[in-house]
């Protein structure tokens, strides 16, 4: 139940990630044309950017590289280790890394939920709300600490034939 269930949401988050790239990518390839070809450069493509396309990609598609191991780490203690031992390296990494993606998730929800009653909007001219880029982060980060601790004793998984490349 539990693994079907975090299957989906991975599918879900790199679903959602993979279509902020495609709509990032599409942005400025119309504001390139904008720019050169028309000589009027599309408003709040860089507010978009910063504030919407790059949080998505960057913080929806990050949770299945805990499953699969995939995160930045340094091995050479480590894999010299004893198989029980690397295991429970790996288990300690994953709770102290989702206590801190927990706290990272609190921190920024917290300054989402201000932003959101604030009003903030990125530009007065293009007045794209601030919240969205910080709650975007905030559930990234509640994601990726939810996995770390879904994935404590559980060994590293090859990466699923449907996800291969992502």
């Amino acid at each position: 139940m539990v693994y079907r269930l975090t299957r989906a949401v991975e599918r879900t988050v790199i679903a959602i990630g993979g279509a902020g790239l495609v709509a990032l990518m599409l942005l400025f390839c119309a504001d390139v044309v904008a720019r050169y070809a028309l000589h009027r450069p599309i408003d709040g493509v860089m507010e978009m950017t910063t504030t919407l396309f790059l949080p998505l990609v960057v913080f929806m598609g990050m949770a299945l590289s805990v499953r699969v191991d995939g995160q930045v780490r340094l091995g050479v203690i480590a894999d010299r280790l004893a198989p029980l031992a690397q295991r429970a390296l790996r288990g300690l990494a994953l709770l102290v890394g989702a206590v801190l993606w927990a706290a990272i998730a609190a921190t920024v929800g917290t300054r989402a939920i201000e932003s959101f009653q604030a009003g903030e909007v990125s530009t007065v001219s293009f007045g794209l709300p601030v919240f969205t880029g910080y709650a975007i982060v905030a559930a990234g980060s509640a994601l990726m600490a939810v996995v770390s601790l879904l994935n404590i004793g559980q060994p590293p998984a090859d990466t699923d034939p449907a996800l291969d490349g992502v």
